[in-house]
C-alpha cells in the first residue's frame, strides 16, 4: 500500500509538471531497461544517471553515429553515501546498437549489445543481480493517436552472463505511452527465462515487470521515477524498489 501511495503522489506531480514541459519526446532509446530500435541522431549525446537503493548510482553515456548506429558505456557503484567502503562494479558496460530497417509500413529493426545489467555485480557468480541483456534484436513501432503517442517494442536477447548455469536466452516487451506532451508512462516486461532456476538469490520464475513515469523539462532534460520488480521476482528481497533517473540529451 505504501508503494501505491508513493506512486499516486509521483503521478500527480509528474502530471502537473508535464503541463509546463517543453517539446514532445522523440522516439525512445529504451523503455525502462528494454532497448528499442530508436537511435540518437549523428552528433547527439545522451547522459544518464540512475539513483536507487543501497545508495547505488549507475551512470551512462551514449553517442549517435551517422544516424544509423550509437555506442555507449555504463558504470555503477553501490553504497556511495553510506559508511564504509564503496562497492564498485567490476565491469564497465559496453552498449552498441545498429538500426537495420527504418520504420515505415512495418516496424523498425535494430540489433545491438548491452553489457550493463541491473543492481550490484556478483563476482562469485559473474553476473549482475538482473543479468545484462547481452546480444539482442528488437522491433519497434510508433503511433500517434488522439490518446497520445504510443510505441511498442519487443525482442529477444542472449546474455553473456551464464556462470550460474541458469541460461542465456530471454525475450522482452515494452510499451511507452505519452498521453500528454512531455509526459510518458512506461511498462517493461522480461521473461526472465535465463534466471528462473529454483534456489539462489535472484529470479525465482515470476518474470520481471517494471513501470515508470517520465517527465521532460525543456529541450533535453528528463526525469523518470521507476518502480521495479512489481512481480516480486527477486528471491532475496521481493519488495518493490524505487529508482530515480536523470537524463540529458544534446548535440556536440
Amino acid at each position: 500500500m505504501r508503494a501505491l501511495r508513493v506512486g499516486a503522489v509521483a503521478w500527480l506531480v509528474a502530471l502537473a509538471a508535464a503541463r509546463a514541459a517543453g517539446a514532445g519526446v522523440g522516439e525512445p532509446l529504451y523503455v525502462v531497461d528494454s532497448p528499442t530500435a530508436g537511435l540518437l541522431e549523428h552528433g547527439e549525446y545522451h547522459l544518464q544517471a540512475r539513483i536507487g537503493p543501497e545508495s547505488s548510482i549507475l551512470t551512462s553515456v551514449r553517442v549517435g553515429i551517422g544516424g544509423v548506429a550509437q555506442v555507449g558505456l555504463a558504470f555503477g557503484v553501490q553504497r556511495l553515501f553510506e559508511r564504509g567502503d564503496v562497492d564498485v562494479n567490476d565491469r564497465v558496460g559496453l552498449r552498441v546498437r545498429v538500426r537495420l530497417i527504418e520504420e515505415g509500413a512495418g516496424p523498425a529493426l535494430a540489433v545491438g549489445f548491452d553489457g550493463q545489467g541491473t543492481g550490484r555485480w556478483d563476482a562469485a557468480r559473474a553476473r549482475y543481480a538482473r543479468k545484462s541483456r547481452g546480444f539482442y534484436a528488437v522491433l519497434s513501432r510508433n503511433w500517434r493517436a488522439v490518446a497520445g503517442e504510443v510505441s511498442l517494442h519487443g525482442g529477444a536477447s542472449w546474455s553473456t552472463e551464464n556462470d550460474d548455469g541458469r541460461g542465456r536466452a530471454d525475450v522482452f516487451a515494452a510499451v511507452d505511452w505519452g498521453p500528454l506532451r512531455g509526459l510518458s508512462v512506461r511498462v517493461d516486461w522480461a521473461g526472465g527465462f535465463n534466471d528462473d532456476a529454483p534456489g539462489g538469490p535472484y529470479g525465482r520464475g515470476r518474470t520481471w515487470l517494471d513501470a515508470a513515469v517520465r517527465v521532460r523539462y525543456g529541450a533535453g532534460l528528463t526525469l523518470m521515477l521507476t518502480f521495479r520488480d512489481l512481480t516480486g521476482n527477486h528471491a532475496a528481497d521481493p519488495r518493490v524498489w524505487r529508482e530515480l533517473e536523470v537524463a540529458f540529451v544534446d548535440l556536440f
